[in-house]
């Protein structure tokens, strides 16, 4: 606004009533716009009370108490048949759930039949094969007794031959021939004894070796049958004690 150098008397009185004036309607128009805002919240409120189905007795003052009480008993009405379908609904969920709950069972207890007839059927296909997987393999180490066995025979009676020929050429009187016992070969395979003629001193090398080789043959084949997991050297200590107690003997 601007002001007008060395106003008179009049116009600053009439500015200042103008002024006055305008504060006042301002604080009116403040009032009246509370008095809205306060007014439209109660109205909002109402309209959220009425939308949701309950007519509040606070809310309708206007009203008579006949009035009020006749258009309540429409709504009490609606209310009571929709519980009365809810709760018919309740029911039929809780029957299906209970028919759900049936048949999720029966076919759990199906399928638990199931996997323990396969676990059954595979733990006996698992101890038949095991079976002849361990009649095999005892077939096959028995043969492979059995041929070592044969195999020490025709050995002994090679140097049993060698020993001959060599007292042939040495000049002495070879002695009768001497036919080694062969014993039956049990479960518990028994295993091939030879005879040798120990009054020989020069025959002791070759018998001894001839033997030693016999019993590792043998006493491997053994070790594989029985399980056992012997080390080498071990093994080697016990054959050489074995011969020198019989050497002795």
């Amino acid at each position: 606004m601007t002001v007008v150098d060395n106003p008179g008397d009049s116009d600053v009185y009439r500015l200042i009533t103008t002024i006055q004036e305008l504060s006042a309607q301002l604080a009116d128009s403040r009032a009246v716009a509370h008095s809205l805002h306060s007014a439209a919240g109660a109205a909002k409120t109402q309209a959220t009370h009425s939308q949701s189905g309950f007519v509040l007795r606070r809310f309708n003052l206007d009203k008579t108490k006949e009035v009020y009480d006749a258009e309540l008993e429409p709504m009490n009405a609606s209310l009571a048949a929709e519980n009365q379908t809810l709760q018919h609904d309740n029911k039929q969920l809780g029957v299906l759930i209970r028919e759900y709950e049936q048949s999720l069972e029966r076919i759990v207890s199906a399928f638990r039949t199931r996997a323990r007839d396969v676990q059954e059927h595979e733990l006996a296909l698992i101890r038949y094969y095991e079976s002849k997987l361990l009649a095999k393999e005892s077939e096959n180490l028995l043969r492979t007794l059995t041929t070592s066995t044969a195999e020490s025979a025709s050995l002994g009676r090679i140097s049993d031959a060698l020993r001959n020929m060599m007292r042939m050429l040495d000049g002495e009187d070879s002695p009768p021939a001497t036919v080694s016992s062969s014993p039956d070969i049990t479960h518990n395979t028994n295993v091939e004894q030879f005879e040798f003629d120990a009054g020989s001193m020069k025959d002791s090398s070759l018998q001894q070796d001839v033997e030693l080789a016999r019993l590792e043959q043998e006493n491997a084949v053994l070790r594989r049958m029985l399980g056992l997991e012997l080390r080498e050297s071990e093994y080697g200590r016990d054959a050489f004690g074995s011969m020198g107690t019989s050497n002795q003997q």
